[in-house]
């Protein structure tokens, strides 16, 4: 359960407190009875927790609890003395009022954990009879202090369900340029940065690039093989034609002649 949020729930917050505040309006005799009355309605209602009567007796009971405050819960006049069960765990909630202020505590049995808040009662509560506003017109700002310094200590990780997501994130390694490896194609090589056959032009001179010598001829095209020439290494050329080295070894016989062929044949 996530922790309670008094400014955005705004009245709907103290929705139960009324009901809360009949079963004990006739018991309550002093302004601090008002400020303990609040921890329990903001224990039980906004934490689910269970009150399993008055003492400070750290044994776990077997009873499940109230959400009503137990009789005699302030017969004392100087303290108080709750204990409440959560998730099958004991708190204990213990008040002490001295001359103009009440010290409240909240302690964790099972992990010793201890917190404390201090209020003055003569400020805080104008009437001990009357609605949530009359008798505590600052009462969203209590809950608020009751949350931070005396329940959060205490209930971290048990007062609400915090879900964790874990997000994993496949990153690709980028490739090393220094690794040695099988080229990314056959009869290629692409080192990285660049892109394969850009626009389509032909694959030509990316084996110079290549210290290891994979990749193709480099900026000469390999001399096309030719039946008659035998086995063995085949000699390299530069292409008369870029685009396409098979077409054109020799003059094209459609040229026209040079002027004045016929009658300087020594030109």
């Amino acid at each position: 359960m996530e922790s309670p949020s008094v400014s955005k729930t705004g009245n709907d917050f103290f929705y139960g407190w009324d009901l809360l505040y009949k079963t004990v309006q006739s018991d309550v005799y002093k302004k601090a009875d008002l400020l303990i009355a609040l921890v329990h309605f903001l224990l039980t209602k906004h934490y689910n927790f269970r009150c399993v009567g008055v003492g400070d007796d750290k044994t776990l009971p077997e009873e499940e609890g109230s959400e009503l405050l137990p009789d005699s819960w302030n017969d004392d006049d100087t303290k108080y003395s709750l204990r409440y069960v959560h998730d099958k765990q004991l708190y204990l909630l213990l008040g002490h009022i001295t001359e103009d202020a009440l010290l409240v505590n909240m302690m964790d049995i099972n992990t010793k954990k201890v917190s404390n808040i201090c209020l003055t009662p003569d400020t805080l509560v104008v009437v001990v009879k009357g609605s949530i506003n009359t008798v505590m017109p600052t009462a969203s700002e209590i809950v608020d202090r009751y949350r931070k310094e005396l329940l959060d200590p205490v209930f971290t990780g048990n007062s609400r369900e915090v879900t964790t997501q874990t997000t994993t994130s496949t990153t690709a390694p980028r490739a090393d340029p220094l690794r040695i490896g099988e080229p990314r194609r056959p009869g290629s090589y692409t080192p990285y940065g660049y892109d394969p056959r850009p626009f389509g032009f032909p694959d030509i001179g990316r084996g110079d690039l290549d210290p290891l010598g994979r990749g193709g001829p480099g900026n000469l095209f390999s001399f096309p093989s030719r039946p008659d020439m035998g086995p063995g290494p085949v000699p390299r050329f530069d292409p008369f034609s870029p685009l396409n080295p098979n077409a054109g070894r020799g003059p094209n016989p459609d040229h026209m002649r040079p002027p004045n062929w016929d009658s300087d044949y020594f030109m």
